[in-house]
């Protein structure tokens, strides 16, 4: 090999922020693809046939949005820059695009018992113009939050509202909530709450340090209200833009 091109190489801490941020990703995608398979297998041999024809549609929507991850993932390590996040923004639908979000990992929370309420106010736009990927990872990271520190039977509130040049996703759960004294530190890398649902239900602490890195990628912020014992809510709010600037 080349000096050339032993200098082009990626660096060992490189490749491990990557690999560690790629399979955190897929993670979930992958995670509902295979709980909704696990329901489906049982519900053929049951033979109710409805919600057949719904399992396979959450495991097309987990599938569809994997690979439009996975593509992302590969485009990145091409460019040998985790770090600089290459914002590749679109026009769509909003509303299909949440329900798609929503359906694609409704088996993982099925499979706990928790129940997610989505509104979206009447004055959203039908199209917004954002990086699909990406927002995509946000909700998906805020909602595997949510469930990884709710209880059984507890309820995920998803609600989107607009401003006059923005527009907002709050997540919010009944779940075990965050303590004052580590609610400035949640957004870092490889960081867990010291509860007893760290050791029960695992994680390796970057779901969040993705979100923030992502939204202000985007140009957005993220705030969080919490206390303990009482859910914690967080409001992701970005830029309102009808095409490019």
């Amino acid at each position: 090999m080349s000096e050339k091109e032993i200098t082009e190489q990626p660096s060992y801490e490189m490749l491990i922020s990557i690999f560690h941020t790629a399979l955190h990703e897929i993670g979930v995608p992958v995670n509902g693809v295979v709980t909704a398979a696990t329901f489906l297998k049982r519900e053929i041999e049951s033979g109710d046939r409805e919600f057949v024809q719904e399992l396979l549609q959450m495991i097309f929507s987990a599938a569809n949005n994997l690979n439009d991850i996975f593509e992302r993932v590969r485009e990145v390590i091409r460019q040998e820059n985790q770090q600089n996040f290459q914002i590749m923004e679109t026009h769509f639908d909003f509303r299909k695009w949440l329900d798609n979000v929503l359906l694609s990992i409704s088996a993982l929370f099925m499979d706990k018992a928790i129940s997610v309420v989505k509104q979206v106010t009447k004055d959203f736009p039908l199209l917004i113009y954002a990086d699909k990927v990406y927002l995509t990872q946000i909700v998906y990271n805020l909602l595997m939050n949510a469930l990884k520190y709710s209880a059984a039977g507890t309820v995920v509130s998803v609600t989107c509202s607009v401003g006059t040049d923005t527009f907002s996703i709050e997540i919010a759960d009944q779940g075990a909530g965050i303590s004052a004294a580590e609610l400035p530190l949640i957004f870092q890398e490889y960081r867990q709450l010291s509860n007893g649902f760290k050791s029960q239900l695992g994680g390796i602490g970057l779901g969040l340090s993705i979100v923030k890195n992502l939204t202000e990628a985007m140009g957005g912020v993220i705030t969080v209200k919490s206390e303990v014992g009482a859910g914690s809510t967080f409001t992701v709010t970005l830029p309102l833009r009808s095409g490019p600037a």
